[in-house]
């Protein structure tokens, strides 16, 4: 039975957006129309909400949107401002917020794609649970709720539209803040605007703050925190809280706010601090609630006050919401994993990221920086990219040859032959009419595998998209042909390529925290150092045991120049790794960065000792002695004399000596008045490059 009747404005079920085909309306607002869309190439589906704010527009021949003649300025204005926001919220990723994918402009109007959440919304959940929810239970819902919003807020964003409806659980049990309300705002404003004088509904009952009706109010975070109070009210007394708009009614008519207060109407067991906490939140003057999302958070874990002992009192059956954009509980499940094939790839991830964060300090080849850490290796930006380059090699080569282990029987060859190649696929092709697509997706991945050991990484990228058109609901094999091809992507530096792989990866394994930290190494190639950071928080939120994850995150601090979190991060990894040189000296160079010369020189005298062949820590080292006698009359000459041993041993012990350790210590015997011997590392230097302008300068000023 069609759902249309409900909707006469909708767009006809079949109708295609950008390859998307409508499959249902799931729900319909004052300001735009929602479906599901599914794409038949790429088996995945979107939830595709449409600018159509009812009132002043209708359709003509089934799907072009008109307007209002008199509204067209207001609606011009306000499609433009839907697709910056599109735009804008497409930049936002975290693990408990929905992914918005892209905007689209069509049929006269725009559309936003957003990720198809399956699962159960927060309001659904709070009703299967009953009298059965206990505090803590809810406590661990919106703990990851609270990491979103806080992230939000950082961007300089309000969500505005908190509501049991806009949180779901997924069928893995992680909690997603769906549905932002960046529309209401425009409906707020437009509908000032419009000459038709429409009002499109832009605050939610009993969950918006009273100033989001106010077209004049700045929303600050308390206005999030209000609707997350509301939500956590409903939690735990089986009823939304009176809704903000009749209680001021009530203020001005009756002389009394109508509100209920937790300790009376909740039906389970709280702490008093969280009784104070959400009565606080719900207070009409954002002035009274909690000045964030931290501040909401602290009061609902402070354990301090007694635990207030509730009499039930008889709950009021609460309908649950309509939920635009996201699947039912009756949606299809996604396909289980092959537990083998899982683990597997657990070792393939962990070389990937142990590999990838085995470098001190690489440069991401990404985008340049005018500006470095003050202690940095001497070796130059583009001898780091080539080794980044080089180590995602060993990674894609180590990855794959993992792969080959797998289990496959693979009766593919490549070769140079043009010919053979020809009649290879050519076999193929008429032995694949008789396999299921399983099969022939399977023997796609084998060549796609074949052609990445071999180096073709553009041919390999191909076999892999081939696999993924060919695996259908095979998850195993488009797990594998996704990781393959996201490798692949890395060794061509296609980093936005690499992090969708990555991304879609996660969505088929949201708990696994080595997915979370190759996204997040991706990132830092890429320089989205913000996102790598989410990635590699959430990396060690599940898996908290692993150094690696910890040094990561301090490298992308690093990079931030957030040294006080890079210190802190590093130090976390040393102690889960205490012999790990390199955590050592990515520490001293967090400290150093602060001027803290001391505890710089502590650690790279640690990570010396733990690591004595590796001479570029000898190099950094010298680099903080010398930044140390530029500020310190008293130990300026021990410190020079010290950074001079230090590249003494470089150049006397190293099997790669570099013309910059002739140029640096030749600087060091100039500035102790040794003139002879800063000639002739300047010469020597300049043997192996010719064309460094500060050995010349060194020279010349040396009459050299």
């Amino acid at each position: 039975m069609s759902e249309q009747p409900q909707y006469p404005f909708a767009l006809p079920i079949g109708t295609q957006i950008s390859g998307y085909e409508i499959v249902r309306v799931l729900g319909v607002g004052g300001f735009g129309i929602t479906y599901e869309g599914f794409n038949p190439v790429t088996r995945r589906r979107a939830a595709i909400k449409e600018f159509f704010p009812r009132g002043i527009a209708s359709r003509e021949n089934a799907t072009q949107v008109v307007f209002s003649r008199d509204d067209t300025d207001v609606v011009a204005w306000a499609l433009d401002r839907f697709r910056r926001s599109t735009t804008e919220l497409c930049e936002f990723r975290h693990p408990n917020i929905v992914d918005v994918l892209n905007y689209v402009p069509a049929n006269e109007t725009g559309y936003m794609f957003m990720e198809q959440v399956e699962g159960e919304t927060l309001e659904q959940w709070l009703r299967d649970k009953g009298d059965a929810l206990t505090f803590g239970e809810m406590r661990t819902v919106l703990d990851p709720i609270c990491d979103a919003l806080e992230y939000v807020h950082s961007r300089k964003f309000i969500h505005r539209d908190i509501a049991p409806d806009n949180i779901m659980i997924r069928k893995d049990g992680r909690p997603m803040l769906i549905d932002f309300g960046a529309i209401k705002i425009i409906a707020q404003t437009a509908q000032t605007r419009a000459a038709s004088g429409r009002s499109y509904g832009v605050a939610k009952q009993h969950y918006s703050p009273p100033e989001q009706l106010d077209d004049e109010a700045q929303l600050d975070p308390r206005a999030d925190v209000y609707a997350l109070g509301a939500v956590l009210y409903r939690a735990v007394t089986g009823r939304p809280p009176v809704d903000a708009d009749k209680r001021k009614n009530d203020l001005i008519l009756k002389g009394a706010d109508s509100y209920v207060s937790v300790a009376q109407a909740a039906r389970i067991s709280l702490p008093k601090s969280a009784i104070d906490t959400i009565d606080r939140s719900l207070s009409l003057k954002p002035a009274n609630r909690p000045m964030s999302i931290a501040e909401f958070r602290q009061g609902l874990h402070d354990e301090g006050g007694q635990t207030a002992v509730i009499k039930p009192v008889e709950t009021v059956k609460v309908e649950p919401m309509p939920t635009p954009g996201f699947s039912g509980p009756g949606a299809k499940a996604s396909m289980p994993q092959d537990a083998s094939f899982a683990a597997t790839n657990l070792v393939d991830n962990e070389l990937a990221t142990r590999l990838q964060s085995a470098q001190p300090a690489e440069t991401p080849p990404a985008k340049a920086h005018t500006s470095e850490a003050a202690v940095t290796s001497t070796r130059s930006r583009s001898s780091w990219i080539g080794i980044a380059a080089i180590v995602t090699a060993v990674v894609v080569v180590a990855g794959v040859l993992i792969a080959s282990s797998r289990g496959r029987i693979t009766n593919y060859s490549v070769n140079n032959n043009t010919n053979t190649n020809t009649n290879t696929n050519t076999n193929n092709n008429t032995n694949n009419n008789n396999l299921p697509p399983s099969a022939t997706a399977r023997a796609a991945l084998d060549r796609a595998d074949k052609f990445a050991r071999d180096g073709n990484h553009a041919q390999a990228i191909a076999g892999y998209t081939e696999t993924l058109k060919l695996a259908g609901s095979d998850s195993v094999t488009r797990l594998a042909a996704l990781k393959g091809r996201a490798r692949s992507h890395g060794v061509l530096r296609h980093y936005q390529e690499q992090i969708e792989d990555l991304s879609e990866v996660i969505r088929l394994e949201p708990n696994v925290a080595l997915n979370y930290s190759l996204r997040g190494t991706a990132y830092w190639f890429a320089s989205e150092y913000d996102r790598a950071i989410i990635d590699q928080t959430q990396a060690i939120k599940l898996d908290p045991t692993r150094a690696v994850y910890y040094g990561e995150r301090g490298r992308t601090n690093m990079w931030k120049k957030d040294y006080v979190s890079a210190i802190a991060d590093f130090s976390d990894a040393i102690r889960l790794d205490p012999t790990s040189a390199y955590y050592y000296a990515r520490r001293g160079q967090a400290h150093a960065s602060r001027n803290d010369y001391g505890r710089a020189l502590n650690d790279y005298a640690v990570a010396i000792r733990l690591a004595p062949a590796d001479f570029d820590y000898y190099r950094e080292r010298a680099d903080v002695y010398i930044n140390r006698a530029e500020t310190s009359a008293a130990t300026r000459i021990d410190d020079l004399n010290r950074a001079r041993a230090d590249f003494d041993a470089i150049i006397r012990d190293a099997k790669t000596v570099f013309a910059a350790d002739y140029e640096k210590r030749g600087q060091i015997f100039e500035k102790l008045g040794n003139r002879t011997e800063a000639l002739a590392d300047f010469r020597a230097a300049l043997a192996r490059e010719p064309n460094r302008p500060l050995s010349q300068q060194g020279l010349r000023r040396l009459g050299g």
